[in-house]
């Protein structure tokens, strides 16, 4: 055991150190942060670093994780560290999750090196930080409920209780993921054993109440900062009544983005999973039992390994030892096989999974597929569709440990197996250089943004139709960013204008040039170091000659300020 457990280890650490590495590889590739809230994270770190409190409202955790790489480094360098560090991390939650779910260390190691090495996982490394270490902290939290249960002493329950808090406190959907998959696995587990099962569920269930009503009151309070009841709206916009049939892709206003195969393998091995638990409730029934037994004998023969494995599940399952099961396979007896030389070459005893795995094996599974349909909204960055499709590697992962556990139960050597294909996933599923959708930061916006200092008036509010500019300018200058007018009073508003939301060679573009000649209007000042309306500051009295300029199509346009 203790060989074993080396291995592992060994295994882990060496899985992390790599893709921490290549992650740190793409990140190292600009000197300025990438993704589209790339330098959000900066300023939140520095702010925390400087002031003790985040500058913008956001769910605190991953920031206070981040801290300390921006304690020894600066808050864009610490940024990327941190993101490639707990990135990669995700290989040892996923790890416990993935063997508790899978039954075994190989099942494990399979759903570590998935959840490492997927090309969604490096993404949101590089776009979406705060989602990329909420899914560390989710699949910690979620393994430590699994401890929990299976072995339910205080200071298992305490930490499984701290892992659900860090989530909450992490990521929106770091907390939605484990309670989806936590709260039937606790309700099963307080429903398991009759002797004292009332009493039992009756304080799970008040316990659940009493978070439930804390979850509510503190979203309500905080919505921007953690999970609220108002984020179920998200759930409206989730289907697409086009489907993309490209699946696994992510669409945005550049063209469709490839990101692996993380949403279509998870859609492949949940309907695998479904299947195997629907064979499974056949190979129980005694009827279907004994014409299976026979059939196989006569059309097979005894010499047929595949006859003689599915003749033993069918003949050892007991009944109803599976029914309802996606996370279990195989049967509860010990015995050896009939044909089996001697009881050595037995295959392995399996011990049923708890019903508690089988209850969260099933929202895992249900999440998996869901993911891989074409009909998922991906259209939209900031939309809920987008991002679970880009977290689609966490149910894949975890889906995966609970096929092998279907497919391999009664192996003799299943580990070694599993652990076999681990290595050669682990060679084979490589992030590259560079990914599709990557957004970089452009050395002359940089030049732009720093040029803004001394033009800013004391009390302006920038608004900027952009989320990646607005905080590269709130980086670099200091001053207050707003993506919407509206809130902000008229004399402290200044537009900031990009030149792809102007356009070249548009009336825009045309009446910006003219509004610099116009004597009534404070002229617009560009800052821009390779074209005048690259990055444009204009005043509110003059954006509002300027829409008066426009054509009708146009100054509806622009007047209604759209946003990226």
């Amino acid at each position: 055991m203790w060989a074993a457990t080396v291995a592992v280890v060994g295994a882990l650490t060496a899985l992390i150190a790599w893709s921490c590495w290549q992650r740190w590889q793409l990140l190292a590739g600009s000197p300025f942060p990438l993704g589209v809230d790339g330098y959000f994270y900066p300023i939140e770190l520095r702010s925390l670093l400087a002031h003790g409190e985040l500058q913008y409202p956001a769910s605190p955790l991953a920031f206070y994780l981040l801290a300390p790489f921006a304690a020894i480094t600066d808050p864009i360098t610490g940024a990327k560290l941190g993101a490639a560090v707990i990135g990669a991390a995700i290989a040892v939650p996923a790890y416990g999750a993935g063997a508790r779910l899978g039954g075994c260390r190989g099942a494990g190691l399979i759903a570590a090196v998935l959840a490492t090495t997927s090309v969604g996982s490096a993404y949101l490394t590089i776009e979406f930080v705060k989602n990329s270490v909420g899914l560390t902290v989710a699949l910690t939290a979620l393994w430590l409920v699994l401890r929990a249960i299976d072995r339910p002493t205080r200071l298992a329950i305490a930490a499984a209780t701290a892992g659900l808090a860090a989530a909450y406190a992490t990521h929106k959907m770091a907390a939605a993921l484990v309670l989806v998959v936590a709260i039937p696995a606790v309700l099963t587990a307080a429903t398991a054993h009759r002797a004292g099962g009332a009493r039992r569920v009756g304080i799970v269930i008040v316990g659940l109440a009493a978070i439930a009503i804390a979850v509510v009151a503190i979203g309500w309070v905080f919505p921007r900062r953690v999970l609220s009841v108002g984020d179920a709206q998200l759930i409206r916009g989730l289907w697409s009544q086009t489907p993309h049939w490209t699946a696994p892709a992510l669409v945005s206003p550049a063209g469709e983005l490839a990101i692996g195969h993380d949403a279509l393998l998870g859609l492949a091995l949940g309907l695998v999973a479904l299947s195997a638990q629907r064979v499974r409730r056949l190979a129980t029934r005694p009827a279907v039992r004994a014409r299976v037994t026979a059939a196989t004998r006569v059309a097979a023969g005894a010499w047929n390994p595949v006859a003689r494995r599915f003749r033993r599940a069918a003949a050892h399952a007991p009944r109803g030892a599976a029914a309802g099961d996606p996370a279990v396979a195989g049967a509860a007896a010990t015995r050896p096989a009939d044909d089996a030389p001697d009881a050595a070459a037995a295959a392995p005893a399996i011990v049923p999974a708890p019903l508690a795995i089988t209850a969260a094996g099933w929202p895992i599974v249900v999440l998996a597929i869901a993911i891989g349909l074409p009909f998922l909204a991906v259209t939209d960055r900031q939309g809920l569709g987008f991002r679970l499709r880009l977290a689609a590697f966490v149910p894949a992962a975890l889906t995966a440990a609970i096929v092998a556990r279907d497919l391999l139960g009664r192996c003799a050597r299943r580990d070694r197996v599993l652990a076999a294909l681990a290595v050669v996933l682990a060679v084979a599923r490589q992030p590259g250089d560079r990914l599709d959708g990557e957004v970089v930061t452009h050395p002359a916006l940089v030049t732009a943004a720093q040029a803004l200092n001394g033009q800013v008036p004391p009390g302006a509010t920038l608004i900027v139709p952009e989320r990646h500019i607005a905080f590269l300018v709130a980086w670099y200058t200091g001053a207050p960013v707003a993506l919407r007018p509206e809130g902000v009073p008229r004399a402290h508003r200044f537009r900031l204008l990009p030149l792809h939301f102007i356009g070249a060679a548009t009336p825009l573009d045309h009446q910006l040039m003219a509004a610099r000649a116009e004597p009534s209007v404070p002229p617009p000042i560009g800052v821009h170091p390779r074209h005048p309306n690259g990055l444009v500051l204009v005043a509110e009295p003059t954006w509002d000659w300027i829409l008066a300029q426009l054509p009708a199509a146009d100054r509806a346009y622009f007047a209604a300020w759209p946003t990226i």
